[in-house]
């Protein structure tokens, strides 16, 4: 076996490199053509130059958002990979797939199967597949030929998300098409594998509603609204570009846990995408940094003993967002440069663990051979890692570690809250014939409740955290891409390198300090210069910090009226932060519920004799005249029963009453609720 790395640029430039290499003389001869030009008249002028050049060589051609030469990634070139079967044999299979999306998987097994011989080893398939379910394709292809390795890819695009073309000797498939070479050979090797570096971060969601290839919505949401309470405001145009650098990791059964992106947009709010089903969880995905340079850095023991006459790349085109330059350190290692193919996909098949696989978001690897002893030579190399790589594989390790802690502590909370939920619902069915020997453990069931109650704000709180950590890590990624880009540019000083540490120093501070206001939260929150006191007006104001991201996001305002001296009460400031938060969930509830279109919240404190009174009002029209004198019963609510357990302001009211030593009443104003908190001053 033999293969060839030529960047084509004419017609007589490719038919003088044949010559000199006498190309015409092999008879199972394949080129692969790595295209980054998205022009159909210019792709169908190629394919008849390189039919006219070399009419016996079988052509597998696709468009690609980069090309690999002269081990570099580079736009708008075409490159070609040559390969010279030498003890082996080709055949060419080609589909037109149907513009419906009812395939009869059977029919195209059917003809592509009566190829499939004893002998064969392996098949190349480049497909330009959005609405033909190749996902689909690959599990029927397993039923019957799990053991016959598929490779390649999808095609991608130089602009994304437009003009996937793939195209073979005959034909250019503008329309979805499948180009497939199948290998047969006694002496043929082919060995796959894949690297999957994307990680799950942040909390879990739930598929709410799919419909075959459709996905509508994620814990009741739709899509956009999950993308942009992470990411800010989207058009579904730039949704479906950031989807390329976060997918939606899940888990398959049949290929594992893979990430799929958003395709194309239906036009009643959901995507066009992988299969999900309704009641499964998936999380939105980043890149791991560290993961990759591990890779890297196992190169040279993976080819000590691993065949490889010709050696073939298969990678996600998400890959060229911020991952370049790790992917070219990597082609660095290799010394045969002729012997390297790389193309970027939208889609990739890969063999491994005995069956073959549909990725996304993978990194797949080919390597062929047809003499068993054949090997590639490596150079002794080592990647050197700057400030932007250190930096990114640290933080890459931080966001994953600190994703994996807060989803268990948000699992266990989960499991806790619907668990006392379950207790109380079944105490309340039986608290008529309990009641006069539950009498004497209501005390034990206060403290039952405050401590469901706290887990239940703290779930409030971590998702909070979670989605207050979103855009500083944004900054973070893009302080370092414009370092990188400035320092490959040759434009980078040290005024700008200064001016990039301040921010990100600034920006993990300000990471630091959420973390800071959780853990005070979580934690007694005792202030130790007073015991067993609180500063009313500090503990508002931390209040309002907690929370202050839900507010924007949600376009709430919010007016404080606070004195400039501390007044201090007897108690936690952790139980009067569990009553204002649930006033604030309250007021935000209410304000979804009606869509008050300019929503207000004011907050304020005054001291009045030695009473400190804590006002919060809000316009969100009022509460009913007819329930106002039950709202602080236990288990009364006006909510879903999904949103309200009822025990948020019967709460409040025992925390007010039984730990504060105060009083807290509700009455209506001219355009909303107000409560109001009496809470006595400690000398």
């Amino acid at each position: 076996m033999k293969q060839w790395s030529y960047l084509y640029e004419n017609k007589e430039g490719f038919e003088a490199f044949a010559t000199r290499y006498r190309l015409d003389l092999y008879e199972n001869l394949l080129i692969q053509v790595n295209c980054g030009i998205a022009d159909v008249e210019k792709i169908d002028a190629l394919r008849k130059e390189l039919v006219d050049t070399l009419p016996n060589a079988l052509i597998a051609g696709s468009t690609s958002a980069k090309q690999l030469h002269d081990m570099r990634f580079a736009d708008n070139k075409v490159v070609l990979a040559i390969t010279a079967f030498e003890k082996s044999r080709l055949d060419m299979y080609e589909y037109r797939c149907p513009r419906n999306e009812r395939y009869d998987y059977r029919e195209i097994l059917d003809r592509l199967g009566a190829g499939i011989g004893a002998d064969t080893k392996g098949i190349l398939l480049f497909a330009n597949t959005v609405h033909f379910n190749m996902e689909g394709f690959v599990k029927e292809f397993n039923k019957d030929f799990s053991h016959i390795p598929l490779f390649g890819g999808i095609a991608s695009s130089p602009e994304a998300l437009e003009s996937y073309i793939v195209f073979s000797k005959n034909e250019v498939y503008v329309e979805e098409g499948i180009v497939a070479i199948v290998m047969h050979g006694e002496n043929l090797q082919i060995s796959c594998n894949y690297f999957f570096n994307w990680e799950p971060i942040g909390r879990e969601f739930t598929v709410t509603k799919a419909n075959g290839r459709y996905l509508y919505a994620l814990d009741g949401k739709l899509i956009i609204d999950v993308y942009e309470n992470y990411f800010g405001k989207l058009s579904r145009e730039k949704l479906m570009e950031l989807a390329l650098a976060h997918p939606l990791i899940r888990k398959s059964k049949e290929f594992g846990t893979v990430a799929r992106a958003l395709l194309e947009p239906a036009s009643d709010g959901g995507f066009y995408s992988g299969e999900f089903v309704e009641g499964e969880k998936v999380q939105i995905g980043f890149g791991h940094y560290k993961k990759m340079l591990a890779q890297h850095d196992t190169i040279p023991e993976v080819y000590q003993e691993l065949p490889v006459e010709s050696l073939w790349f298969y990678i996600c085109i998400s890959y060229q967002y911020g991952y370049l330059d790790i992917l070219e350190a990597s082609a660095g290692f290799f010394e045969e440069k002729d012997k390297l193919f790389a193309m970027m996909t939208f889609g990739e098949f890969c063999h491994h663990d005995g069956k073959n696989k549909f990725l996304n978001y993978a990194l797949t690897r080919v390597a062929l051979s047809e003499t068993p002893d054949a090997r590639i030579r490596i150079k002794p190399i080592r990647f050197q890692c700057g400030q932007k790589d250190e930096l990114l594989a640290t933080l890459s390790t931080l966001v994953s570690s600190s994703s994996r802690e807060i989803m268990d502590l948000n699992r266990y909370l989960e499991k806790e809250v619907a668990k006392r939920t379950r207790e109380l619902a079944e105490l309340n069915e039986q608290l008529e014939m309990r009641i006069a020997q539950e009498v004497r453990k209501n005390r034990e069931k206060d403290k039952m409740l405050y401590h469901q109650s706290k887990l239940a704000a703290m779930g409030e709180m971590i998702n909070n955290i979670a989605h207050q950590w979103r855009q500083p890590l944004n900054i973070i990624a893009l302080v370092m891409q414009d370092l990188s880009l400035k320092a490959q540019m040759g434009t980078l000083s040290i005024k700008e390198i200064r001016e990039a540490e301040q921010k990100i120093n600034e920006t993990l501070k300000y990471l630091s300090d959420t973390i800071d206001d959780f853990r005070s939260f979580a934690s007694q929150g005792l202030d130790y210069s007073h015991p067993g006191a609180l500063d009313v007006c500090k503990t508002v104001s931390d209040t309002v910090r907690l929370v202050s991201v839900v507010l924007e996001d949600e376009k709430i305002g919010i007016k404080m009226s606070l004195p400039s001296d501390p007044i201090w009460v007897a108690g936690s400031p952790n139980d009067l932060k569990q009553v204002l938060l649930n006033l604030i969930y309250n007021a935000i509830d209410i304000f979804k519920e009606r869509r008050i279109k300019e929503p207000l919240i004011k907050i304020e404190v005054k001291e009045n004799g030695r009473r400190a009174i804590v006002t919060v009002r809000d316009n969100g029209g009022g509460i009913s005249e007819k329930i106002i004198d039950k709202i602080f019963e236990p288990y009364f609510t006006t909510k879903y029963q999904a949103r309200g357990t009822g025990l948020g302001l019967y709460m409040s009211k025992l925390i007010v009453e039984k730990r504060l030593h105060g009083e807290i009443h509700a009455r209506n104003t001219r355009s909303g609720a107000a409560f109001w908190i009496d809470l006595p001053v400690t000398a």
